[in-house]
């Protein structure tokens, strides 16, 4: 099977999602946990999200004419430097940054940059065309292309950017806040950066994983037979309450704490409340979630419009 076509099945789901007006509409954005910054008070009322990701003190979610939504924290531009077109597919929030991604496959990026300062970042953001996804951490960004590669730019703590793996046989990626994760087109998972706590050495080496989710220290991988493998940092029981079964469509790592969605669209959740600001506590009740982000101390979810 060639790349191109795994990476096309890997995306089938989300894209008759789209084009199946009676199945899938967006939906609106429900917000808990900390508030800091309006993060969650300011919650847009749109009734069309198809994407959302939640970062430290602030959210971005994509409507479905391809407009982006920013709220919470300026402090670097990630709300007042959003771009204004309406022609993205991806978003993906940082610790103070944004990387987006156009129907044509270029990266935008906005907020803090973490490649300014020669000491501590490698890379650049990508001009080329071509790239299928996106992942922002926070202080550095992956980029998955078409052809199966990945690309990393930012802050090279721990090797996050330097250690990248070559290869074109990835389908999707992950970037966490000091660890990343990419899964292989034969559902092998690699991992790369801090090993503190077993979130790179502790990775699985089998396959049959479909998705995977960076946290801070902390990892998370979907089987296809939607169980959930947890590893790494286990402090406040981030990885050994991660619930046990089958029947689980997609998962989301926090900084210290995770999400997970049931095949009837409940949320799962588990880990730390961090300064008990009701990232677990405060979980929407109820079915008919399409999709969870998990931020540093805010949840975000979509609620089907149908």
């Amino acid at each position: 099977m060639t790349l191109r076509f795994q990476v096309f099945l890997v995306l089938l789901p989300f894209i008759f999602s789209l084009l199946n007006q009676e199945e899938y509409k967006g939906g609106d954005v429900i917000s808990w946990g900390g508030d800091r910054r309006g993060q969650v008070s300011q919650s847009p009322a749109f009734d069309d999200f198809i994407d959302i990701s939640a970062g430290e003190l602030h959210s971005i979610a994509l409507r479905e004419d391809g407009s982006v939504v920013v709220w919470g924290s300026d402090r670097n531009g990630q709300i007042s430097q959003a771009p204004k077109e309406n022609n993205f597919i991806d978003v993906s929030a940082g610790s103070n940054h944004n990387v987006a991604l156009t129907e044509n496959g270029k990266v935008v990026y906005w907020g803090w940059d973490y490649t300014m300062n020669s000491d501590y970042s490698r890379g650049s953001v990508p001009t080329r065309p071509g790239f299928v996804a996106v992942s922002a951490a926070g202080t550095h960004s992956l980029a998955l292309h078409k052809d199966g590669s990945i690309y990393a730019w930012g802050w090279n703590v721990n090797g996050v950017v330097g250690r990248t793996p070559k290869g074109n046989d990835f389908v999707a990626i992950s970037a966490g806040a000091h660890h990343n994760l990419a899964l292989r087109e034969d559902g092998t998972i690699v991992a790369w950066g801090d090993d503190m706590f077993g979130s790179v050495e502790d990775t699985p080496t089998d396959g049959g994983y479909i998705a995977v989710e960076a946290g801070a220290l902390h990892s998370l991988a979907l089987r296809e037979d939607g169980s959930i493998a947890a590893w790494g940092w286990d402090l406040k029981n981030e990885v050994s309450d991660a619930p046990k079964g089958k029947g689980f469509k997609a998962l989301s790592a926090g900084y210290s704490h995770s999400l997970a969605l049931t095949e009837d669209g409940t949320i799962k959740v588990w880990g730390w409340e961090r300064n008990d600001e009701g990232q677990i506590s405060e979980v929407p009740e109820g079915n008919g979630f399409t999709q969870i982000s998990a931020g540093y101390f805010h949840n975000m979810a979509i609620k089907g419009s149908n």
